[in-house]
């Protein structure tokens, strides 16, 4: 009986260990889903990766942004689709995205823009984008208020 009482007991450890760790992995809270962000950067790694795909770009200034998406099956399954080879290092692009809080470089892709002005839609819940903005890029806006506010 003893025995048994202390293998329910582990199992239940293990079970509710597992269940806090991948609420955590999936928190949003690191993110400022409030705002969306608009800049322009030279792709340095696509990394197409299990649990979520990260873009690393380096903007005009030197500034190295480490943008997080979604996992590959969702964003291979979308249109336009994505894959390893979607996005080259040396490549220029835009991404809407939503900032870290702490305000480091970095944040959670909303889109990825590439040169001929295809929208690639890389988020998860991290970042929601506005469907406004292939209207608002094309106006020149750098962020959702901005766009919002000149409305």
């Amino acid at each position: 009986m003893k025995t048994t009482i202390k293998i329910l007991t582990v199992a239940a450890f293990l079970m509710t260990t597992g269940l806090e760790s991948a609420m955590a992995h999936h928190s949003f809270a690191m993110f400022d889903r409030s705002r969306e962000e608009f800049l322009t950067g030279t792709i340095r790694r696509w990394a197409f990766n299990s649990p979520h795909i990260a873009l690393y770009m380096e903007t005009e200034d030197g500034t190295l942004y480490s943008l997080e998406g979604a996992a590959p099956p969702s964003v291979m399954s979308r249109s336009p689709s994505m894959n390893g080879f979607t996005f080259q290092p040396g490549q220029t692009v835009s991404v809407v995205y939503c900032p870290l809080h702490d305000g480091r470089p970095g944040g959670a892709l909303g889109y990825i823009i590439d040169a001929q002005g295809t929208f690639y839609s890389p988020n998860d819940g991290g970042c929601g984008p506005s469907p406004d903005w292939e209207e608002w890029v094309k106006q020149g806006y750098t962020s959702r208020a901005e766009a919002e506010a000149a409305q």
